[in-house]
């Protein structure tokens, strides 16, 4: 199985996109010690999706200040890990559109000298648009502008190119997913499923790791428990978005 892990931001409030601290150690010692190779993210996009061997890759969304403890742990590991990030909420917090989120905390974000001194420590950097706007409501014209302006920012601020995307919320269609293709390689999504050869390079999926907050569970990789893991998340995810 190979699959792209999703993690958010390093903290013990128990929300949606929090991991505890403690929990995050467990699974860079399990990423070190199980076999599973680590992967960067622009290598696992080209492997062949058939070769069975065992193979993740770890990525990180909306560039939360906390990352940079996860970033010592990783690169201390030699554990490649791509980072997701808001350009326009860059130094600010994740209360986006100036909202905050109920059940969400609101946190400080990564300013433009600490993704410097990250880019330079070898993380990679991938683009989650500029205001992490739900991209499905907006008209074109306002899509373009999220994703260029983001491509713009990184390459003005921290001079990389960036070939990988994440949409914010997962949110997507075809119309986005085509102004996308336009202009990144690849787009990850929130959809939970390992990877396989159907998976079109606009329509990525990813584990999100807020359901291996357990100790253990994300160890389990490979056995029938495992198995069992992601088809009862599959079910309740699936169930939701039907209910709702």
């Amino acid at each position: 199985m190979r699959a792209i892990l999703t993690y958010h931001s390093l903290d013990d409030s128990g929300s949606a996109i929090s991991m505890p601290p403690a929990v995050f150690r467990q699974h860079v010692s399990w990423m070190v010690a199980s076999g599973v190779r680590v992967l960067p993210l622009a290598d696992m996009l080209v492997l062949d999706r058939d070769d069975p061997a065992p193979a993740v890759s770890i990525t990180f969304d909306d560039g939360f200040m906390n990352f940079t403890d996860a970033a010592a742990q990783l690169m201390a590991a030699r554990l490649p890990v791509t980072l997701f990030v808001v350009t326009g909420h860059i130094g600010g917090s994740n209360a986006w559109g100036g909202r905050a989120e109920s059940g969400i905390p609101t946190l400080p974000l990564l300013g433009w000298g600490e993704l410097e001194r990250l880019v330079a420590q070898g993380v990679s950097i991938g683009a989650h648009t500029r205001s992490h706007a739900r991209l499905p409501t907006l008209p074109p014209a306002a899509v373009e502008d999220e994703l260029d302006g983001c491509l713009q920012d990184l390459r003005t601020r921290l001079g990389v190119r960036v070939e990988h995307f994440a949409y914010p919320y997962g949110a997507a269609d075809e119309d986005v997913a085509a102004i996308t293709g336009a202009r990144f390689q690849a787009a990850v999504t929130t959809r939970f499923a390992p990877l396989s050869r159907h998976d079109a390079p606009m329509w990525i999926p990813r584990f999100d790791m807020y359901y291996f907050r357990q100790p253990g569970t994300l160890e389990s990789w490979g056995t029938p428990r495992f198995r069992r893991r992601l088809w009862s998340v599959q079910l309740r995810r699936q169930l939701r978005e039907v209910l709702t």
